[in-house]
């Protein structure tokens, strides 16, 4: 297969679960190069309700968790797997839950500037391991900075939201496939598969899609 295999990655910057899968899918790339695999993010706001300045994370829990020691349960249990990803997850850094909307405009205006890759993984490691408010624009803007993107460009983006009508027309998307929840992998728009997924079970799908179109495209062989 020599066109080049796409995979829609369909996540959230406030998703712990999707950063995993982020570092999986990063790691079962290089084991099918022959597929010439090409990842975009895809947007799936998981709070779009949140105000925009989000919102204090004890304030934030206590209004949607009624067992606090599962929510500490739930954090050890995803410290372990992150450590087998190279992610050390620091929930207890995490002060606020930031309406992530600004942070997949910035996904957006980096991807404009083939930054994508590092701004996505610098995302998820500011708020993940840093614990840094990634829906306040200075800090977005620093992070943006960090990965070769302009201050002020990046301020423009956020400012004048630009970007923001193909975030909502990718979220409508999302939901005419059926997906209700992130991460979520989308293969040359046919092969979908939901949740956290092993390493191998990437690798499989790839191979499954590639097989496939190598049966209705013979000629890409």
């Amino acid at each position: 297969m020599t066109a080049g295999m796409r995979i829609d990655f369909y996540a959230d910057t406030v998703c712990p679960w999707c950063y995993v899968a982020m570092r999986r899918l990063r790691s079962a790339l290089p084991m099918r190069p022959q597929y010439a695999p090409q990842v975009r993010w895809r947007p799936f706001e998981l709070n779009p309700e949140l105000p925009i300045a989000g919102m204090e994370r004890a304030q934030y829990l206590a209004a949607r968790v009624a067992d606090f020691e599962r929510v500490k349960e739930g954090e050890t249990a995803l410290a372990a797997i992150g450590k087998s990803v190279g992610i050390e997850f620091r929930f207890d850094l995490i002060a606020r839950v930031p309406n992530s909307r600004r942070s997949h405009l910035l996904i957006a205006h980096a991807a404009r500037r083939g930054r994508q890759n590092e701004l996505e993984e610098r995302l998820l490691r500011a708020y993940f391991e840093e614990g840094r408010d990634i829906g306040d624009i200075d800090e977005l803007v620093h992070l943006g900075v960090d990965c070769g993107l302009a201050d002020a460009e990046i301020r423009s983006a956020l400012v004048l939201r630009t970007g923001q009508d193909a975030i909502v027309a990718a979220e409508r998307h999302a939901v005419s496939l059926g997906l209700t929840g992130v991460p979520a992998f989308v293969f040359n728009g046919v092969y979908a598969i939901c949740g956290v997924q092993e390493v191998d079970v990437l690798v499989n799908a790839m191979d499954r899609v590639a097989a496939e179109a190598a049966l209705r495209h013979p000629q890409d062989l």
